[in-house]
């Protein structure tokens, strides 16, 4: 059991084990395929090859974002601490200070049980999951200078309201307990936004051309929807002109397909605290065994 005071609020993490076949209600998995897209308009846009379907992005920072910037501003106002000039803070700034933090603890909550939610529904009927390779903190990187600054910004905010890096993280971790695959698309090369997943003919799009109608085959589909069907057809081997090979999987998690049920937020966060504390040169990539002794 963990336990954990922040914000004025004390959490506890408490883990059970309980035998599987007393645990009538179990989330278990399926054997179906699906590919996602995520995006700032539509969080997921997913796709199994005959059903499609998008998730609205739920924008739970843009909901609170004018009272985010009502307390800021108010917390400005007050006495601030400086350690080099020996400052305490104020009392009214400390207490700005928890309103603020309140605020974004609450907003950090929103996220990650509606990332829980949503990332458990895609694993409960589907063993393997594809989607692209996104560099989120290189998507997100502040714009110094340039007229676009404040577009860019936006832009920022937009992709860490939905919580992307999360969501990959989250499913990664699920369906490793599940017994689940996890595929990471090539995107410089299979570029999912700009090709048909009919013909395999790439063409450059705007941000907001949200309608993907292919000049060559005439192929018309929702934008993020296509993006996705992209994948699944690389994933098939069914992807026209370009050439699918899964040497160019970057991240892959593959694990054998018994059912097993999926785990907690506290079982994600050990994996991540294992994962930073792997030391250089001590990883054994998968399959080393079976290499040296073929």
């Amino acid at each position: 059991m963990d336990i954990l005071y922040r914000n004025g609020k004390w959490y506890a993490s408490i883990v059970l084990e309980i035998d599987q076949d007393l645990l009538k209600n179990s989330r278990e998995t399926d054997t179906g395929i699906i590919a996602i897209d995520l995006g700032c308009n539509d969080a997921i846009a997913w796709t199994n090859g005959v059903e499609n379907g998008l998730v609205p992005a739920p924008r739970f920072l843009r909901k609170v974002d004018a009272e985010n910037k009502r307390l800021s501003k108010a917390k400005h106002r007050k006495r601030s601490p400086n350690f080099k000039k020996k400052i305490k803070a104020s009392r009214r700034w400390k207490k700005a200070q928890k309103q603020v933090s309140r605020l974004n603890r609450k907003v950090a909550n929103q996220r990650q049980n509606w990332v829980h939610h949503e990332t458990t529904r895609i694993i409960s009927g589907n063993s393997t999951v594809v989607t692209e390779k996104l560099e989120v903190k290189n998507m997100s990187a502040k714009a110094y200078i340039g007229k676009y600054k404040k577009q860019k910004s936006g832009l920022n905010k937009s992709i860490l309201d939905v919580g992307m890096g999360m969501i990959k993280d989250v499913l990664k971790a699920k369906l490793d307990d599940v017994g689940g695959k996890y595929f990471e698309v090539p995107t410089r090369k299979v570029k999912p936004s700009q090709t048909c997943p009919k013909c395999g003919h790439q063409e450059k799009k705007t941000l907001d051309q949200r309608v993907h109608l292919c000049l060559n085959c005439g192929y018309t589909q929702q934008r993020d929807i296509a993006a996705a069907e992209v994948m699944l057809a690389w994933y098939s081997n069914n992807l026209q002109e370009l050439g699918t090979s899964f040497s160019d999987v970057d991240s892959c998690i593959s694990t054998s397909h018994t059912r097993k049920t999926a785990g907690s937020m506290k079982q994600i966060g050990r994996a991540k605290r294992q994962k930073s504390q792997v030391i250089p040169g001590d990883v054994e990539t998968p399959g080393s065994n079976e290499v040296s002794q073929g």
